[in-house]
């Protein structure tokens, strides 16, 4: 298969017009964004159905309870992605794209049938419990297309298949979360728009039908079902020994972690902040997020050029710095904006533009940390351990993220949620700083042992 369609791949230079002129790879890519956006709008209407139930009980802890809703669809991942990843592997890609797609669909349809009037424990129990089977079933999506990606498109064209899909990823995000979600619910209410998404689902199982995805893994069909359980945890072993013999896939997975409990804090922290700190209702985070949207799409399209001028690792290590810098100053736009505007109208309608303007620079900087931490997590596992690596990522990022976001929430309940934003952004500061002296000092000392 892998030579099969090396002609149909496109050129061997990694541009993105050639990864997307590849039939197979569009397929996958659009079933990829479909579903992702689908899920994210369902994670949105599960903010607003979860804030439901508080409003109409008063319920005290928002924030936490809050918390605990983006937990539910965050946390499956701790569990399930290692099962997820040697199951995969054995699996058919194909047919694991289609199940967890049909099964996202029937998870959404039960948020439908839950009513705020019920008792509040009664119903946030439920939608957490619901939220968390989908995002048990997303566990097997992620692995299935990131182990699916080689097999489409040549080596040459891994971070540029990479950043697309990351795009996929973070404009699902956006698109779901902060613009379709919102928009949509405002019009239709909040039950027509979930029903759309089943919909969506449904349509994404179909299409995963059509895109030619590797057999799977051979084996003996004389195993017994003690031997298979045996095997199951050895290859989950040697999964954890291939990352751990591999410095830089560990850097890579450490990378991933930190992007991604960076942005779940943010996602818990938003409706706060723009309530808060922007005075604006909670609905209008589309004003903090679209702007954040547009600076992924420019560091998307920008981040081929920038690697390939200034390095992986470098790139990286810039960007979480930069991703400090812009935390801090967006948790001190009110003071800011105190300080530039006399007039409190002005001041608010300044603070706006500010924060719209760091959003730019979160977006950017959390695309210079993913694409390139992915292809590096790609392009240094070995062939026949891909969809573990993965899944082995997806864990340890979710595990990393699980810890900040419970404490965001009960931590912004306690100090709010400017002193919370502005910690997370000194300890980004911190880490990217790091990384950049140690770096220079490790060259100057190679460059010393060369002399």
């Amino acid at each position: 298969m892998h030579h099969a369609h090396a002609h149909e791949r496109g050129g061997p230079e990694g541009r993105m017009i050639d990864v997307l002129r590849n039939r197979q790879f569009l397929l996958l890519f659009l079933v990829q964004a479909l579903s992702q956006t689908g899920q994210n709008m369902v994670n949105f209407a599960l903010l607003i159905l979860v804030r439901g139930v508080i409003d109409e009980h008063n319920v005290a802890q928002a924030n936490t309870a809050i918390g605990l809703a983006v937990l539910a669809f965050s946390s499956p991942a701790i569990l399930f992605s290692p099962i997820a990843g040697v199951l995969v592997e054995r699996a058919s890609k194909q047919r694991v794209l289609i199940i967890t797609n049909v099964l996202r669909g029937v998870a959404a349809l039960g948020f439908v049938l839950i009513q705020p009037t019920w008792t509040p424990m009664l119903a946030l129990i439920m939608l957490y419990l619901l939220a968390f089977g989908a995002g048990a079933v997303g566990q097997f999506f992620g692995p299935a297309l990131g182990a699916t990606i080689p097999g489409l498109v040549t080596r040459a064209q891994y971070v540029q298949a990479n950043a697309l899909i990351n795009l996929t990823i973070t404009g699902s995000q956006i698109l779901g979360f902060a613009a379709l979600s919102p928009f949509l619910i405002r019009v239709y209410g909040v039950n027509t728009v979930i029903v759309g998404i089943v919909i969506v689902f449904l349509i994404c199982a179909a299409l995963s039908y059509f895109i030619p995805i590797g057999k799977p893994e051979p084996r003996s069909q004389q195993t017994t079902y003690h031997s298979r359980t045996r095997r199951f945890f050895d290859e989950l072993r040697e999964g954890g020994r291939i990352i751990l013999d591999r410095p830089i896939l560990v850097k890579a997975i450490a990378y991933l972690s930190l992007a991604m409990a960076t942005y779940l804090m943010i996602a818990t922290l938003g409706p706060e902040y723009v309530t808060n700190v922007l005075q604006l209702p909670v609905e209008d985070i589309a004003f903090i997020l679209v702007p954040a949207g547009i600076g992924v799409i420019v560091g998307v399209v920008s981040v081929g050029q920038i690697t390939k001028r200034f390095g992986i690792e470098r790139t990286i290590d810039a960007a979480i710095a930069a991703a400090g810098i812009g935390l801090v100053l967006i948790a001190s736009v009110g003071v800011i904006s105190q300080f530039i505007w006399q007039d409190p109208a002005d001041e608010r309608t300044g603070a706006l533009y500010i924060a719209g303007v760091l959003a730019v620079v979160l977006g950017m900087s959390n695309a210079f940390i993913l694409a390139p931490s992915q292809s590096l997590l790609q392009s240094r596992a070995p062939e026949n351990a891909r969809a573990r690596v993965w899944a082995a990522f997806f864990t340890v990022a979710n595990g990393v993220a699980f810890i900040p976001i419970i404490f965001a929430g009960a931590l912004a309940d306690l100090f709010g949620v400017v002193t919370v934003m502005f910690g997370m952004g000194l300890i980004l500061i911190a880490v990217g700083a790091y990384q950049i002296t140690s770096r220079d000092a490790d060259a100057e000392s190679d460059a010393h042992v060369a002399r």
